[in-house]
């Protein structure tokens, strides 16, 4: 009997230690691998299909985390079971009476740093204290009576991976020594070209909850933040994405627009075609698309479907498509090339840094301001409005280290033959939730209150939510649970 209980004993105190190494190198490798990862990304992760993951992500993290697991497992067998023959010092004798202990000791490290890393107390206090965020300061799209123009404008608006102001050099708010991006840095100062910026630096603060690529794209398309709650959740996002929420989409839709969304990677990724075909019936196009369509070869794969080269070629041909059907139109796009680690390397990109996320950032500046300058000379080019924003900063955590800590990072943005104009473009504090009304104006839409969502017409002089509450105190009370948005936009309108 005391036999069998010291063989349990020994059995829980292997499973806690290799339990502990696999959080530890867990933790290690989301640390190396992604910049800024906190709480509210993770859960999200969690929750949605994780189709088309690019195979290095998991490759590079089952390197990370086996191998420490195995070196502890053979180590283990060793001490367990031929320690005379093996270890002759005595504090491999004191090792195999204390194992318990120390696993459970290393275990509670492990989920100790863990816990400090992820900031776990915040993320919990904030998920059981409510603010009023929403009851006091949304405004509903369907309360807002929007006047189009008589010709209503085309809309080709891109999502940039990871795309951020610090690529560029300082005179134009970037980090850098050499420019990296001087195409689209050019780009901003040209005649037709918007470019919103707060005092002394170019781009838009980086919010809570708007932080990571599908969190982006919601909050720049309906002005909401991308929040899971974690009590009581039985949301699924596989059957509906934010149905309460009416979006860009939904409202260009209303209009009469085709609307497409092209992308290089497999659109089920994070639930991305669910949001666009149930909030404006976006036609999907992406990797398995290209694949149906024999737009690429069916065993073709490069990065995560296929690259920005692609993307842009297939774009040129949607466009013409959608421009002879008499329309008007919605292109919505996403790049991916630029996404970490290092980003992809293409037949386009030059050797022209060490360092080769620099490389892969140059060549998209160049392929990106190359197919603007082919917009500019198509015939609908006239009437149509081009945005191209960052989705959020890079999570690429060695170049993350490579800014200055102190640094303000922002993300990029430009608009591009805008319907409107701002008087102080270049004096605005704002984050994503201010692109859904901008993109509107933009296309010339009369916006009463020039308020909707959470966001501000930042063509109008109304004060964005970042500066009539400081950028702090929006972050804390988006992260803060709502009942508004769980009931609302979670559930639907009709739905407790």
């Amino acid at each position: 009997m005391k036999k069998r209980k010291l063989k349990s004993t020994k059995k829980v105190a292997v499973f806690l230690l290799l339990m502990a190494v696999w959080m530890a190198s867990s933790f290690v490798w989301l640390q190396s691998y992604f910049a800024d990862l906190t709480m509210d990304k993770l859960i999200f992760q969690m929750r949605v299909p994780m189709t088309g993951t690019n195979s290095d992500i998991i490759w590079n993290y089952l390197l990370y985390a086996v191998p420490p697991c195995l070196v502890m497992g053979l180590l283990l067998w060793l001490l367990l079971r031929k320690p005379e023959r093996i270890f002759k010092f005595r504090i491999f004798t004191l090792l195999r009476k204390g194992l318990l202990p120390l696993s459970i000791l290393c275990v509670l490290v492990s989920a100790g740093y863990g816990i400090w890393r992820f900031d776990i107390p915040d993320y919990l206090y904030a998920q059981t204290h409510a603010s009023k965020l929403y009851e006091n300061h949304y405004v509903d799209p369907n309360t807002v009576e929007l006047t189009f123009p008589e010709k209503k404008r085309n809309l080709i608006y891109i999502f940039l991976e990871s795309f951020e102001q610090t690529f560029a050099s300082a005179e134009y708010g970037g980090f850098q020594e050499e420019n990296l991006i001087p195409n689209l840095t050019k780009l901003q100062q040209e005649k037709g070209s918007t470019y919103f910026s707060e005092p002394g630096g170019y781009g838009m603060t980086e919010m809570a909850n708007c932080s990571w690529t599908m969190a982006s794209m919601v909050a720049q398309t309906s002005g909401i933040p991308l929040s899971i709650p974690l009590a009581h959740n039985d949301y699924d996002m596989y059957d509906t994405f934010l149905p309460g929420v009416t979006t860009l989409g939904q409202i260009l839709e209303k209009e009469g627009y085709q609307q497409e969304l092209l992308i290089g990677s497999e659109a089920a990724f994070a639930g991305t075609d669910h949001y666009f075909e149930q909030h404006g019936n976006y036609a999907i196009r992406d990797y398995d698309y290209a694949i149906e369509n024999g737009w690429i070869p069916e065993d073709y794969y490069e990065w995560w479907g296929f690259e920005d080269e692609k993307l842009f070629a297939f774009a040129k041909e949607e466009l013409n498509r959608l421009y002879e059907t008499g329309e008007p139109f919605n292109l919505t796009m996403a790049t991916m090339d630029t996404h970490c680690v290092e980003g992809y390397t293409c037949e386009l990109c030059e050797d022209e840094y060490e360092n080769p996320y620099y490389n892969v950032i140059s060549c998209s500046d160049r392929q990106l301001s190359a197919f603007v300058d082919w917009i500019k000379e198509q015939p609908f080019a006239e009437n149509t409005t081009v945005v191209l924003c960052g989705d959020h900063l890079t999570m690429d955590a060695a170049y993350s280290d490579s800014v200055d800590e102190d640094f303000h990072r922002t993300d990029f943005n430009v608009i591009i033959n805008a319907a409107a104009e701002a008087e102080n473009p270049h004096d605005r504090v704002f984050c994503a939730l201010d692109l859904f009304p901008t993109t509107l104006a933009a296309l010339g839409v009369e916006i009463p209150g020039n308020r909707l969502g959470l966001g501000a017409n930042l063509f109008s002089d109304v004060p964005t939510l970042c500066e009539s509450m400081g950028t702090e105190e929006l972050a804390d009370q988006i992260k803060q649970t709502n009942n508004y948005y769980n009931k609302h936009f979670l559930y639907g309108k009709n739905k407790a």
